[in-house]
């Protein structure tokens, strides 16, 4: 039986690894437009022109991030647009499709009788990455121009360039292989071409992942953008490295996640312990607080004698609040860790039962949040003292955590991992001290369960005979 199980352990996270979900690229394709949809953005591409015309970011909202005002990849000869002869997809018909892969459009141009191609490939990953590429005579000097956001944001680098919308937080930066970059996002250049581009959000590990080539420049173009980063990003990208170093030893962020709230949870254990410790002891010293109200009538005499007796007793009052005090930043950031990675959730390989760990709504989360009540109800029976504290605790989790339904899978997945750790915590808990609790019977309302061999069933029995 149990070798049975644990092959079947096995199964399950294999299949959790390696059965992919990539999500889909939709084009559609107008007499004079075609529209490519990724799960990140949507672009919009005038083919008459061969210009990109909008960007808009479906991640988050269909914000409309960006609008072609003569930096939509313009290519251009002696200054002037140069307008394609034809058009054409990469292994695709001139029609609506779906696929999984890349999208390439191909632009064909006519120069002085001599061939030019410029072609615009939109990846499917969670980057945000635009690849465009130009291939050309050597002896034509071409213009190519790169989106750009705020003229006053506009950081040019060379072969590197950078701007920022400092209203909506999204920055592009773009890098080329050949030519120079101007201070307004057009770069001159002789031959073939080949570039990047990223258009989103601030996170420099989608960034990078992109330019991995560039950090350096590009790191100093984001210092220059105000507002950008929080002023934690430095120590959150700490968190967001070590989770993708998960992803990269289970090949799923799904069992990453779990990896994740476990170790967290066993560092921040002897906080816990702490806050656990000194819980008890103010319990215990709960009769004798009551004698002390029962004894004098004046609230200012009650607290002075329970200073006395906290000090007698070498207890701090504060000692419970100031652990959590510490966690509660903690989690914070490492939820934030989580949702910031939600990009890379969303091409992650199907983990369990749920296709996108980036999506959030109650039918996939409403799962994950009854378990999150159970191992809530669950770890406060060592704690409780009352069946009505424990199903306070679990009315204050079930609201807590419908009201934030909408959240990614990833980061409720977290947050049950985190849970169940607290279950396993505080049964170490109560074994080192002892503490009795409550059990499930009393919650429920039900006598306590009897025996076999108890001296009050055998005696009910003779009884009965």
């Amino acid at each position: 039986m149990t070798k049975k199980l644990f092959f079947l352990i096995l199964l399950v996270v294999a299949v959790s690894t390696f059965a992919f979900a990539i999500p889909k690229v939709n084009v559609a394709v107008s007499s004079d437009t075609a529209t490519v949809t990724t799960k990140l953005y949507e672009y919009s591409v005038d083919l008459k022109s061969g210009f990109l015309t909008n960007e808009y970011s479906v991640f988050y909202e269909n914000v409309h991030a960006w609008s072609n005002t003569g930096d939509g990849l313009v290519l251009s000869y002696n200054g002037k647009p140069l307008i394609p002869t034809s058009w054409s997809f990469d292994n695709h018909e001139k029609k609506n499709f779906q696929t999984v892969s890349n999208v390439t459009i191909n632009f064909f141009y006519d120069v002085n009788g001599q061939s030019v191609e410029k072609s615009i490939t939109f990846v499917n990953n969670p980057n945000y990455e635009v690849m465009v590429s130009v291939k050309a005579p050597d002896n034509l000097q071409l213009g190519l121009t790169f989106p750009t956001l705020e003229s006053n944001f506009n950081r040019d680098g060379g072969s590197v360039f950078g701007s920022f919308y400092s209203q909506k937080g999204i920055v592009t930066f773009s890098s080329i292989t050949n030519g120079t970059f101007n201070g307004s996002g057009e770069a001159t250049f002789s031959g073939n071409l080949t570039s990047k581009i990223y258009m989103g959000p601030v996170k420099n590990t989608l960034i990078f992942s992109v330019f991995p080539n560039q950090q350096n420049i590009i790191s100093q173009f984001i210092g220059t953008y105000p507002g950008s980063e929080p002023w934690y990003s430095w120590f959150m990208y700490i968190f967001v490295v070590f989770l993708n170093w998960l992803y990269d030893l289970t090949g799923n962020y799904g069992w990453a996640i779990i990896l994740f709230g476990i170790i967290i949870r066993v560092v921040l254990y002897p906080l816990f312990h702490v806050q656990m410790k000194s819980m008890l002891k103010m319990r215990d010293l709960q009769p004798k607080i009551q004698e002390l109200q029962k004894k004098y009538k004046d609230p200012k005499k009650v607290q002075e004698e329970q200073m006395k007796l906290f000090k007698s007793e070498g207890v701090n009052p504060a000692g419970g609040c100031l652990p959590l005090l510490i966690q509660f930043p903690v989690l914070a950031l490492l939820y934030y860790v989580i949702f910031y990675s939600r990009e890379v959730f969303a091409y992650n390989p199907q983990f369990l039962i749920w296709n996108d760990l980036s999506v959030g709504g109650i039918s996939v989360n409403i799962l994950l949040l009854l378990l999150i009540v159970v191992f809530t109800v669950w770890s406060s029976l060592w704690t409780s003292t009352k069946p009505s504290q424990v199903w306070l605790a679990a009315g204050m989790s079930a609201v807590m955590e419908f009201i934030f339904i909408g959240f990614p899978v990833g980061l409720f997945l977290y947050y049950t991992t985190f849970s169940g750790m607290q279950v396993l915590t505080s049964y170490v808990a109560a074994k080192i001290y002892h503490m009795k609790g409550i059990t499930w019977r009393e919650v429920f309302g039900m006598n306590p369960k009897v025996q076999w061999g108890d001296k009050k069933w055998k005696k009910n029995s003779k009884q009965k005979v």
